[in-house]
């Protein structure tokens, strides 16, 4: 059993994967694996909404990371959207705030209008 939850639907050739619950080790392989088949379906970019999630882990940013790359080696990206404070937190606090594009909202996401800076670190190619 999973303790998050996925929603999954197409906006403007991009997959939006809302993701609520908490996210940690024992979901890293399902939540992949539905990213992965989001993007395959949707186009090479996808806006995650973490609008309703709770809490992420390391193995949760782990595999937020990896699909990343996974993406931007297809020609798109990864973009994050409405954290909650928690999970805005640890994205600062891993210093992933500065990896990934992070938006205030999915509509902003969609629109490229940025919630904080994104910088792309050379040594992600060691993640992974």
């Amino acid at each position: 059993m999973l303790n998050v939850e996925l929603d999954i639907r197409a906006a403007d050739g991009r997959a939006v994967v809302a993701l609520s619950g908490d996210f940690h080790l024992a979901d890293a392989p399902g939540v992949a694996s539905h990213l992965i088949t989001a993007v395959a379906a949707c186009g090479p970019s996808v806006i995650v909404d973490l609008a309703a999630l709770e809490s992420i882990g390391y193995s949760g940013l782990s595999v937020l990371l990896r699909i990343q790359q996974w993406t931007r080696r297809r020609g798109g990206d990864l973009a994050l959207a409405a954290p909650r404070p928690a999970v805005h937190l640890m994205l600062e606090a891993t210093g992933l705030i500065n990896v990934f594009p992070v938006y205030g909202s999915v509509d902003e996401a969609a629109g490229g209008r940025k919630f904080a800076a994104a910088v792309t670190w050379p040594s992600l190619a060691l993640i992974g």
